[in-house]
């Protein structure tokens, strides 16, 4: 049987789990922003691999990636090799606690896949953007976090696929 999830809850669970495990992991605060990232930017996207057939990423400038993972390894030099381990890392975190609050929300297990780093923006093949969050960190550094759904699915609410093949 499908599930019915607004995008309402899923914009508040989104937003809510983005802004505590940011904090959490690397004591970065983020507030609601109007301007999307621009410049140099990598993203960070994940599958979801049951309940829903969409995807989930964050596109942000490099400098609060490197940010991010200054704060999760408490410090130091980061290479780019470790912006990269450690933005997958954080992202899987997040994906976790937010398929835990859908969970919650309406008893149906979701599950994200493992996630991919890109250098610059990066859009999946085959979805088009349904909606997306735009942040700003304490330091005015941008993000988005954006929700991707295949083309040709309607606008309205998000109905899991749980029982059906993804």
């Amino acid at each position: 049987m499908d599930a019915v999830v607004t995008q309402e809850l899923l914009t508040e669970i989104f937003d809510k789990t983005a802004r505590e495990v940011t904090e959490q992991e690397s004591g970065i605060r983020l507030r609601m922003g109007s301007t999307p990232p621009d410049g140099e930017l990598c993203t960070v996207s994940i599958p979801f691999t049951r309940g829903f057939h969409s995807i989930l990423s964050l596109c942000a400038e490099t400098g609060l990636f490197a940010r991010l993972t200054q704060g999760m390894m408490r410090g130091g030099t980061v290479t780019p090799q470790d912006i990269e381990d450690f933005s997958k890392e954080y992202f899987n975190v997040l994906c976790g606690r937010i398929v835990s609050r859908l969970y919650q929300e309406t008893k149906v297990p979701y599950r994200f896949g493992i996630p991919t780093f890109y250098r610059g923006k990066a859009l999946p093949d085959g979805y088009r953007e349904h909606f997306a969050l735009i942040y700003e960190s304490d330091e005015n550094r941008s993000a988005q976090l954006i929700y991707h759904i295949p083309f040709g699915d309607s606008a309205g609410s998000c109905v899991s696929t749980e029982g059906k093949e993804t």
